[in-house]
């Protein structure tokens, strides 16, 4: 059984630490080994001119391509910036700091609830899985946000724990909450979070219920009316008309966003999907099995009918994350086998923990009823009711299930609601928490021997996808920030390469504008997001890796291989879009 306790064993802490540096310091040490530990990943190049900007100006602005809120976490790098210069690496490495303190913060924060086994179980699946290390060495917002959102839900323990709200603690929470919302819009999951969980936990008070709904509402309004505040004071800081997602994406169905969104958490807690029938749970599953049979019927008619992808990409993809950032074709960092069981685990995982949610709930409200119905007996047989004293609850399973439920449902509304594009980096930090309500509400006294085997096989798994798919990106990111580093040295300007889309808009002398337009041989991020951009080298795939001679108008070749995935060979060829003459 699942045994919780209050006050860890001080080696235990020490070791929680130590583990999240470890991983963080592996992720380090993998960036660093390919050339990505100094260069700017996926969106982050955005960023980083915004925070760079803000450090020789003193003047805060954003570009209208950047949709983030971010005004945080520019703000938190200004002593970075301060101390090391306008460098990338110091940042990266603050964020892989930021990503440890998550990590051991979500522990922590699991074993108000969770036996050590199953609290490190749950703080794995995004330690060890496809999209942590590669966000945890970067600039991007989500670590940085999902590391104050677990702060926040970690002070909201206190806050909610025992027969009366703790008021300073509430504070705290909230505050945390403010902090992860500046630097990304979608942390207001944690807010709405910790008040919802304050009702489910105290709104079974037999007296105040109305005062305390009134003031829990009363919080959560000044709480959004600060938010609106910083978002709409952060939109008179954009330099030009916003840009809408709807001209990148247009027109995603609602269905598409929901189940690819939903697949996507299921892959990324596969594991949880083998652990939750453990002890006996199993047995519920015989009962349910047309449930899950039929939808592991509708997943697949969505992926192989509709077309629909049951992975939303960005990070895990066949050619690996953020593979369109360079013309030509990506290799496969998987196998078509590989990526077909892959596929295959998404379907069943998701449709196991839909099944195991329903079941769930289904017993929950029966439960419910069975015991009103027995309240009312005893209130229709005795004249007076005998006084029964509301016990105190541990709010953090509520809390957890609560917080992961928001931050997918909100991903969903907000997607479908803008018509953007649906990535798998939305719902990362949601993972665990949803990972942990789960196997709290499997809990059993039944032996847990085999679900603990079955539950270590299965991360195991889900190491090797992280592994390979995480030095995959960080193998593809040094290489082409090594092109455009061995272009600049053959004398062609910086601003006049480009060795993929982060290289060319880090170092546009011009600012970030978004005019989609497309031209012919050239990308998108060269003709939609800067004015008259000028293209000398023109980097790419090379169209046969092992080939050794050179290409028509090749002027420089870079070649990487990851630990375990492929052999990234990129080539540049002479272009001639404004190009200055010599």
């Amino acid at each position: 059984m699942d045994v919780a306790r209050p006050r860890l064993p001080r080696l235990e802490v020490v070791l929680a630490w130590c583990a999240a540096l470890a991983v963080a310091g592996l992720y380090l040490a993998d960036a660093a080994a390919h050339g990505a530990l100094g260069a700017a990943r996926n969106d982050d190049w955005v960023y980083y001119r915004l925070a760079f900007s803000l450090a020789s100006t003193g003047h805060l602005s954003f570009d209208p391509y950047s949709s983030t809120l971010l005004v945080g976490q520019v703000v938190a790098a200004q002593p970075v910036i301060a101390v090391f210069g306008a460098q990338i690496a110091p940042l990266q490495v603050a964020v892989a700091l930021l990503s440890a303190v998550a990590l051991a913060a979500a522990y922590f924060f699991f074993r108000h609830f969770l036996a050590a086994f199953w609290a490190a179980f749950c703080v794995a699946l995004i330690a060890v899985g496809p999209i942590w290390g590669g966000l945890s060495v970067s600039f991007m917002s989500d670590v940085p946000a999902i590391a104050l959102q677990v702060l926040c839900l970690c002070a909201a323990v206190p806050a909610l724990r025992g027969p009366r709200l703790r008021w300073g603690w509430l504070a705290l929470s909230l505050v945390l909450a403010l902090l992860a919302f500046s630097v990304r819009e979608y942390s207001l999951a944690a807010a709405a979070a910790v008040l919802i969980a304050a009702l489910l936990t105290h709104g079974r008070r037999p007296t105040g219920r109305l005062r305390l709904l009134l003031v829990v509402a009363g919080v959560g309004i000044v709480w959004v009316l600060l938010a609106a505040a910083l978002f709409l004071w952060r939109d008179t800081l954009v330099a030009g008309p916003r840009a809408l997602t709807a001209e990148i994406e247009l027109g995603q169905r609602v269905y598409y966003v929901l189940a690819g969104i939903l697949t996507t958490t299921g892959f990324l807690m596969f594991p949880v999907a083998l652990a939750v029938w453990r002890g006996g749970m199993w047995r519920m599953l015989l009962r349910w099995w047309p449930l899950t049979v039929a939808l592991i019927a509708l997943f697949t008619y969505t992926s192989h009918v509709l077309g629909y992808p049951l992975l939303v990409g960005n990070y895990v993809r066949l050619g690996g994350s953020y593979s369109g950032t360079l013309a030509g074709v990506a290799p496969a960092v998987f196998s078509r086998q590989a990526w077909w069981s892959i596929m295959a685990a998404a379907n069943v995982a998701t449709s196991l923990l839909i099944t195991f949610a329903v079941a769930r709930t289904v017993s929950v409200l029966l439960d419910w009823r069975r015991r009103r119905r027995e309240v009312t007996e005893v209130d229709t047989h005795s004249a007076e009711a005998p006084a029964t004293a509301v016990r105190s609850i541990d709010p953090s399973p509520r809390i957890a299930l609560t917080f992961g439920v928001v931050t997918v449902a909100l991903v969903v509304v907000v997607v479908i609601i803008t018509r953007g594009r649906p990535f798998d980096r939305y719902v990362v930090g949601a993972v665990p928490f949803l990972a942990a309500a789960a196997i709290h509400a499997s809990r059993s006294k039944a032996p847990q021997l085999l679900g603990r085997l079955v539950a270590s096989a299965a991360v195991a798994v889900l190491a090797l996808i992280g592994v390979a798919q995480v030095d995959a990106s960080a193998t593809f990111d040094g290489t082409k920030w090594s092109l455009g580093t061995e272009a600049t040295r053959l004398g062609y300007a910086a601003e006049t390469v480009d060795a993929g889309y982060e290289w060319f808009g880090f170092h546009q002398p011009g600012p970030v504008i978004y005019d989609y337009r497309r031209e012919p041989g050239y990308p998108s991020y060269v003709t939609s997001l800067f004015t008259d951009a000028r293209v000398c080298v023109l980097g790419e795939f090379a169209p046969r890796p092992t080939q050794r001679e050179p290409y028509a108008r090749e002027v420089v070749r870079v070649s990487r291989v990851s630990l375990i995935g492929p052999r990234y060979t990129l080539i540049g060829r002479s272009a001639d879009r404004n190009c200055p003459s010599s």
